[in-house]
């Protein structure tokens, strides 16, 4: 069965904004909350009359262990969409190497290529070279 969230990398705040034509995804900055919304990916026509039931009933499963499971088709081509909208969106996402956490545009320092938290640091160390 395939799992029902893609496990993304930079985040794991998101929201789901797919409707009946499209897949789309809204991604958030763990630090600043700011957010970051992928291009709508069009669901496939056979699918997209049934994504909204479908997103509702993995959302049920969360919280229901009784529901019946939704189908893998469908499964499939929402994680293969988020997946495809957090490359899309990762672009605006850098792991800082100095404390390891991924951060936005916002709060990254891109003189530096550190985050804004570490940046002081950062500029320490470059003035000891």
């Amino acid at each position: 069965m395939i799992s029902a969230a893609a496990t993304i990398e930079f985040t794991e705040s998101y929201e789901d904004l797919s409707d009946e034509q499209a897949f789309r995804f809204r991604f958030y900055c763990e630090r600043c909350d700011s957010d970051y919304a992928s291009d709508p990916q069009p669901c496939p026509r056979d699918q997209s009359n049934a994504l909204l039931g479908t997103v509702g009933q993995i959302l049920r499963e969360a919280t229901d262990s009784d529901c019946e499971p939704a189908t893998d088709a469908v499964l499939v081509e929402r994680e293969s969409a988020l997946r495809a909208a957090a490359t899309q969106v990762g672009e605006h996402f850098h792991q800082c190497p100095q404390c390891g956490e991924w951060i936005c545009d916002r709060c990254w320092n891109r003189s530096l290529l550190l985050c804004e938290k570490c940046a002081p640091s950062g500029i320490e160390q470059a003035a000891r070279w």
